[in-house]
Formats: structure tokens, C-alpha cells, sequence
């Protein structure tokens, strides 16, 4: 006797998958969610603090890279165009020349050089945006040293483009960093509207 077949209405259809209307459904929810969330986000808050990690850590690299190679690193600061400029200054004449590689750190286009409307901290940080007070190709730099040594203790202030404008009630969004001179090492403040608190 021949072996019987199941008919073709009786083959299983279970088929894993998603269809399109459940595709529609769920793209359209997370469409929703981001438009209920997105103008809670604090985009400005979030660029300050990326940009002030973000400057620390091209410090920190700069002074590594100084002890690695044993040449000075220098680390000018663009206040107009809100960047830094790395010089890997190899023959250590503290002078930009040809041959010489710079790397450039644009900082996010909401944060600004400056303590905005913040009180200044004490020296070696001051009331400019920059206290360091050697310049190279025109703008304030620190060098760093074979040793790991900074040219000089100072530091600067980062804030957001709505803080520098004078939006009062985000004046919290003002930090700074401190470097000290003999080990190069950096010290981060915050400002939280009313006072100046150690830490990043």
C-alpha cells in the first residue's frame, strides 16, 4: 500500500517573522517616545561635559607623549575657534615650525572658552578663560616637559554657548581645570550655580 501524504491545507504555516502593520506599530511608538523625550534631553549640558573630558584627556595624552618621546608637547588654546592645538615640538624651541606636526581638537559647537557668569577661582586660575600666560603662534599655551612637568601652574574655564550669553539659570553649566606645574596633573572644578566643588 503506498504511503499516504498529508494534504497541503493540513502542512504546518507556523512561520517565525514580523509583519508589516506590527513593523508600522512599533516604529510609529518609538517615534512617539522620542518626540515626548527628546526636548527633556539636555543637549548643551551633555557637550559641556564631553568637552571638558574631552580637553582633560588631550592634556593628559600631551603629557604622556612628552615623557614617551622626551620632546616638549605644547597645547595652545584657540579661544576664537573653541579648539586646541597640539604642537609636537621636536626640536623643544617652543616655536611652530614646518616640519612639525600639530593635531587640532575641535571642541562641540555649543561649548565656549570662559567661566561665563561664574565667580573666578583662585590664582594660579584667574578671571581669564585662559591663565596661562606663555604664547605660541599667538595663542596662550602650556608646554609640557621630557619630565611630565607643565611650563607653569594655571588653567581654563569651558562653559556653554547659553551660559556665556547669560542665561542665568544655567550657569551651572561652567567648569574648570587646574594644572599644576611640577607634575603636570590636572585638578577638575565644577560650578553648581551658587559655589565651586572639586571633581569632574
Amino acid at each position: 500500500m503506498p504511503p499516504s501524504y498529508p494534504s497541503a491545507n493540513l502542512l504546518s504555516t507556523n512561520r517565525s517573522g514580523v509583519t508589516l502593520v506590527e513593523m508600522v506599530v512599533v516604529i510609529g511608538l518609538i517615534g512617539l517616545m522620542a518626540a515626548i523625550v527628546a526636548p527633556r534631553i539636555d543637549f548643551e549640558h551633555y557637550q559641556i561635559e564631553g568637552g571638558m573630558q574631552a580637553a582633560s584627556t588631550t592634556l593628559m595624552a600631551a603629557q604622556r607623549e612628552a615623557v614617551a618621546k622626551q620632546h616638549n608637547v605644547a597645547v595652545m588654546f584657540d579661544t576664537a575657534n573653541s579648539s586646541l592645538r597640539i604642537l609636537y615640538d621636536l626640536n623643544n624651541n617652543n616655536v611652530v615650525d614646518a616640519s612639525e606636526r600639530i593635531r587640532v581638537l575641535q571642541l562641540d559647537t555649543h561649548v565656549r572658552f570662559g567661566r561665563a557668569g561664574a565667580p573666578a577661582l583662585p590664582a594660579p586660575l584667574d578671571a581669564n578663560a585662559i591663565s596661562f600666560t606663555r604664547i605660541i603662534s599667538g595663542l596662550p599655551s602650556v608646554i609640557f616637559h621630557r619630565n611630565g612637568s607643565a611650563s607653569q601652574a594655571g588653567g581654563f574655564y569651558l562653559t556653554s554657548a547659553r551660559a556665556a550669553a547669560g542665561v542665568a539659570s544655567h550657569q551651572r553649566d561652567t567648569r574648570a581645570l587646574e594644572l599644576y606645574r611640577a607634575t603636570g596633573r590636572p585638578e577638575w572644578w565644577r560650578y553648581n550655580g551658587t559655589t565651586w566643588t572639586r571633581g569632574f
